[in-house]
């Protein structure tokens, strides 16, 4: 999946979409406990457990961080191509 999403304008029906597809990759991939997982806003910099609607919002509305392009706290594996 490209990342080029992750520095494009939050309205942007870029960001928007692939947001999504971040969202849904990581309900698949990522390490859940009890339905949370890391959110990888501005914010919460992957230090916090969100439920995924919150992770949305944050996502959405605070910005993604842009440095969290390996997306290795949603279990991508460095080099794997998604």
């Amino acid at each position: 999946m490209d990342r080029n999403w992750i520095t494009a304008s939050q309205i942007s029906d870029e960001y928007e979409n692939d947001v999504e597809k971040f969202i849904q990759f990581g309900k698949r991939n990522g390490v859940g406990v009890n339905n949370k997982y890391y959110c990888p806003c501005v914010n919460c910099v992957i230090v916090i457990r969100q439920d995924i609607e919150l992770i949305r919002e944050h996502v959405l509305c605070d910005g993604f961080l842009k440095s969290y392009t390996i997306w290795t706290w949603h279990s991508e594996v460095f080099g794997a191509i998604f």
